[in-house]
């Protein structure tokens, strides 16, 4: 008898073990751990984003099971996906950052900005701030870009005394739309490169879509200068946005030079494509010649190596630097790259073993065709899981390389329908769900009350709900150019 009961307990705790270990290796709960590790060591312990992915990444690779069977091979895995992602990203990002420094110190930002002034003149002042913040956030990135523009909506307003509120919410929103849309930025590269989106096409639907937003984010700034037309604020009186008397500037022509280079070979290499693609191109005899040289030309990454050595060349010519010198500012710049190469292919090694659990067939599985998710569903789903992750951890590339490792698996997995619009509408909701929400947990809102001189009450009424709106106005956009515009002949 005690036999037979013993018998029963040990088959009862075998079955409890067995149902134990297929849940623990069910791709769901696999993700759910993994982005819980993210959010919590990010949000909660205010571990570095780097160490925060690096750990998520191995604790899904040991989650999963392996073919071979050795577990050195979970942690190899993990090194071969970092290893991938910073190979796409890595030279990107490092030109990225010394077309932004080189750019600074060489007084070519500032003569954009003036441009801009220019161009627009005082009464579409708002709109040239959101056209310089939108611009310059590309190849400077986002922080350099309050940094420079913020004392212009400082200097108009001692001369005004009245819409403050309205020139910097006009300056962020359009530093976020390219931050968060735009490459080379780190989160929509990321993006791109997850989702198999050509560097090319990515800017190309990305500016088009910041494009098309932005009459939305000029409203919001409006909105939100109207419900707070008098914020308390506290400014730098010594700060004024004329550079330094005396401190030479290029030319309007070789100011936006580093950045019209990189966009013009890079579309050329896109419009290739798809002439190809479309079979509207016939090559001659000798025309491969061409097509390889517009092909080297245009390859992202050969294409900023140019536009940092143009960067270089025009801050070295404007302040007559010595090789020496330069080095030493390039020096700089490298180093402030490093960190973003590193949090960037931690993240691609944890999409990676994302993958390799076969999340994205689990989450397919989950919504089949006929729940409705396809089309514009899935853009809104992708964008509503991007703002969750962004709110909770408050990192807008984070957010974005998470999510695009979920859904490269939903979109790239054996047996997936083919996407009605290109999948770079896809990169651009996640980036725009990246907007979504910037509060205290996110580095942006504290630029936007330290630089801004905004009190942090006055930020949560005004930027966060501001960023809310740009989202949902965003993915507005994207919903109705999937349907126009689709694209689907990009490469």
């Amino acid at each position: 008898m005690y036999g037979i009961i013993a018998s029963r307990y040990v088959a009862d705790v075998r079955t409890m073990f067995n149902a134990f270990v297929h849940f623990a290796t069910d791709p769901l709960f696999i993700l759910l751990c993994g982005v819980l590790t993210v959010v919590g060591m990010i949000v909660f312990l205010r571990v570095n984003a780097f160490l925060s992915l690096l750990a998520a990444a191995l604790l899904v690779s040991f989650m999963t099971p392996i073919d071979s069977g050795d577990w050195g091979d979970k942690v190899l895995r993990v090194a071969n996906g970092f290893g991938s992602m910073a190979a796409k990203i890595g030279i990107l990002i490092a030109m990225g950052s010394i077309v932004g420094k080189c750019m600074i110190d060489s007084g070519s930002a500032d003569r954009i900005i003036k441009s801009l002034q220019t161009l627009f003149g005082k009464r579409l002042l708002p709109a040239s701030m959101l056209s310089g913040g939108f611009i310059l956030s590309v190849p400077v990135f986002y922080e350099a870009t309050f940094y420079l523009m913020v004392p212009i909506a400082k200097s108009v307003y001692r001369a005004t005394k009245k819409n403050y509120l309205l020139y910097l919410m006009a300056i962020g929103l359009g530093a976020t739309m390219s931050h968060t849309l735009v490459p080379p930025t780190p989160g929509p590269v990321a993006a791109a490169m997850t989702l198999n989106v050509p560097i090319g096409t990515m800017m190309l639907v990305g500016a088009l879509v910041g494009l098309l937003t932005a009459p939305f984010a000029l409203a919001i700034a409006a909105t939100m200068n109207w419900l707070l037309p008098n914020p308390e604020i506290q400014l730098d009186e010594d700060l004024t946005a004329e550079p330094k008397a005396g401190q030479p500037m290029p030319s309007t022509l070789l100011a936006y030079a580093p950045i019209l280079v990189p966009v013009v070979l890079i579309a050329m290499g896109t419009i290739l494509d798809m002439l190809e693609k479309a079979q509207y191109l016939d090559w001659e005899r000798d025309a491969p010649v061409l097509r390889n040289a517009i092909h080297v030309l245009g390859n992202p990454q050969m294409a900023m190596i140019l536009a940092a050595v143009t960067a270089m060349a025009i801050l070295a010519y404007v302040q007559s630097l010595s090789f020496r010198e330069l080095e030493r500012r390039t020096e700089t710049a490298l180093l402030d790259a490093g960190l973003i190469i590193l949090i960037v292919s931690a993240g691609g090694a944890f999409g990676e073993m994302l993958r390799a659990a076969d999340v994205g067939n689990a989450v397919k599985d989950l919504f089949q065709a006929e729940a409705g998710f396809t089309g514009a569903a899935l853009l809104c789903v992708a964008f509503g899981i991007t703002a969750m992750i962004k709110t909770a951890q408050g990192s807008s590339t984070a957010a974005m390389i998470t999510t695009a490792a979920i859904f490269s698996g939903i979109v790239f997995a054996e047996g997936a329908p083919a996407l009605p619009y290109n999948v770079a509408y896809l990169a651009v909701a996640i980036g725009l769900g990246s907007c979504v929400t910037g509060w205290m947990n996110d580095g942006g809102f504290w630029l936007f009350c330290r630089i801004g001189g905004i009190k942090e009450t006055d930020a949560l009424k005004t930027w966060t709900v501001g960023l809310v709106l740009l989202g949902l106005s965003g993915l507005l956009v994207v919903l109705v150019l999937s349907q126009l515009l689709p694209f689907t002949t990009m490469p």
